[in-house]
């Protein structure tokens, strides 16, 4: 059996660990370990056993943490600071903005969420503000006091996010992240929740809804960001019922209000827009702005001998996306010459194609139900009634150029007959799938270089793909009842965008091939654990460990490029 004794020498004690046993049964020490002094002891218990924490909390470290050193290193951050200055004490309206921007990428929900989600961040250990200060009032209290002026007396000098759009243009001219001056815009609309009987907000009205939500009010959204960088450059909010072309002026005004305060030069930018906003007037007014542009020009307007080119005849395009073909030719267009161009995808006619050939597959099989309804006796249908059904139904996509049909009077019901034309099918295939004509007034321009910057407009609808369907940032059907609130909201939302857009560049180089959508998943799995230590002894605080959990080979690598290990060292000191 073994136990402890004390040995004394002089005036110290020191210790054994001894092991006894009978020997002739007599008891003997068979064994025996020197401990040393009682210190030594104590040192040793306490070096060998490991206290159980009375506590254990996760952190979000990687997405938001990530998000807040793009807004840092992006000069973002002191960009809004110099709209907004920071208080004696207490979060600023820039921490509000940005706080409300990372919520709405790292897990949307309404602001009354906010302070229990932010008590779960390194914003918390970073920024050091109670989780009381971000109550939905005080979100509020501080939105309210932002400068907005309405639409129809706008003064930019007097209008603070005016004013933070373009101190934001210029801190990212400032840290190099404006790069070719090719800028893409496109417009779009969000339905909100806004009553009718609401008469607080002007700029939601009803409009054709691209969601099919043509039941409420919207309000519309253009947006410009550097083609380059992916950073918003300007954003503007307008009435629901405003079309995409009759927008176009409007948003001219604030980009170039914009590039001159920067100090970019017009003549230097090229704005890339799709066919909904390249409308006679709209292309006047560009060459008015001094601007440089790249349009999609609709089917019917562009030079009919070079849209029907055969693809074989044009030259392929090197580039990013394969299986592209462009052709060029001067023509008379808008009123002045300009550079046309044809582009032909391989894989955007594929698409086409699919879709024409479901769209004429559920075209047939309606016909086929509707005349054995019509040849019933005694139907009710009208002659009226049924060709403005099978118009409906043969007008997506083409269809009606090769599903044609006939219709006659039969005793008491209708005859309907039809027949698909294959030479229709391959004559579409030929001369229209896979085919978008293009002008710009840059003359000096190869095919390939107008076709490179408009493949740049993708990145507009890839935002708005992701604003939508949730997978970049919560934009959500807005419950906002006044037109100060919903151009707050559009500010931190586009806001967001930019950061995102900036911290998958930068995680592009440490991971090649990683999409937003899986930047934000791999980043969300990095978290930090705080564990809670009893206190030492009678008296001092409680002790807090800080514990990193294992990480993937992507996971270390975008925390080393993204500077989130930075973080926490900050955090801890």
């Amino acid at each position: 059996m073994a136990s402890i004794v004390a040995k004394k020498s002089g005036n110290k004690s020191y210790y054994w660990v001894v092991t006894s046993q009978r020997v002739n049964g007599k008891p003997r020490i068979v064994h025996q370990t020197y401990l040393g002094t009682a210190d030594r002891v104590a040192d040793i218990v306490r070096s060998r056993s490991a206290p159980v924490p009375l506590d254990a909390t996760a952190l979000d470290l990687g997405l938001p943490g990530a998000l807040w050193q793009v807004a840092l290193r992006s000069g973002a951050f002191d960009a809004l600071l110099s709209v907004w200055p920071a208080p004696r004490k207490g979060p600023s309206i820039p921490h509000y903005l940005l706080l409300a921007a990372i919520h709405r990428i790292c897990d949307p929900g309404p602001k009354t969420a906010v302070a229990d989600w932010y008590q779960r961040t390194v914003l918390r250990r970073l920024w050091g503000f109670s989780p009381k200060r971000f109550t939905s009032q005080a979100f509020w209290d501080h939105f309210d006091a932002i400068a907005v002026d309405s639409e129809e007396d706008l003064h930019p000098a007097a209008d603070d996010l005016e004013r933070a759009q373009a101190a934001l243009l210029c801190a990212f001219r400032d840290h190099g992240l404006a790069g070719r001056r090719v800028l893409a815009y496109d417009t779009t609309n969000f339905h909100t929740w806004i009553a009718t009987t609401n008469e607080r907000s002007s700029l939601a009205a009803r409009g054709r809804n691209k969601q099919k939500r043509n039941d409420l009010r919207q309000v519309g959204l253009s947006y410009a960001l550097d083609a380059e960088h992916g950073l918003g450059l300007c954003h503007h909010v307008y009435r629901g019922d405003v079309s995409d072309s009759g927008e176009l002026p409007a948003a001219l005004e604030r980009i170039t209000r914009l590039l001159d305060g920067a100090g970019i030069a017009r003549e230097s930018v090229t704005l890339v827009m799709d066919k909904g906003s390249a409308a006679l007037a709209n292309t006047l007014e560009l060459e008015r702005q001094g601007l440089g542009w790249v349009a999609a020009l609709p089917w019917n307007q562009a030079p009919d001998p070079l849209r029907r080119r055969p693809a074989e005849e044009l030259e392929a395009v090197g580039g990013e996306a394969g299986g592209v073909r462009a052709g060029a030719e001067r023509a008379f267009v808008h009123g002045a010459e300009r550079l046309c161009v044809v582009r032909h995808s391989a894989n955007f006619a594929a698409e086409q194609l699919h879709s024409w050939s479901a769209s004429l597959a559920q075209a047939t099989k309606r016909l086929q139900g509707l005349a054995r309804e019509a040849a019933r006796p005694g139907t009710r249908h009208t002659e009226q009634g049924l060709r403005g059904r099978i118009e409906r139904w043969l007008e997506p996509n083409r269809v009606s150029e090769a599903l044609s049909y006939e219709l006659r009077r039969e005793g008491e019901g209708w005859q309907l007959t039809f027949s698909a034309d294959g030479a229709a099918g391959l004559g579409l295939c030929a001369e229209r799938f896979g085919r978008t004509t293009l002008v710009t007034n840059r003359l000096e321009w190869s095919a390939a270089e107008v076709v490179q910057a408009y493949a740049r407009q993708e990145g507009v609808e890839q935002v708005f793909r992701g604003l939508k369907g949730g997978g970049w940032l919560g934009w959500g059907a807005m419950h906002h009842w006044t037109d100060s609130k919903i151009r707050v909201h559009a500010f931190y939302c586009m806001l967001g965008v930019s950061l995102l857009q900036e911290a998958s560049k930068r995680a592009e180089r440490a991971w090649p091939g990683l999409t937003a959508e899986g930047l934000k998943r791999e980043l969300g799995q990095i978290q930090q654990f705080e564990l809670l230590y009893p206190r030492q002894g009678e008296k001092g605080p409680p002790r807090v460990a800080t514990v990193a959990p294992k990480r993937s080979l992507a996971q270390q690598r975008l925390a080393e490029e993204l500077g989130i290990d930075e973080l926490v060292d900050d955090a801890v000191g």
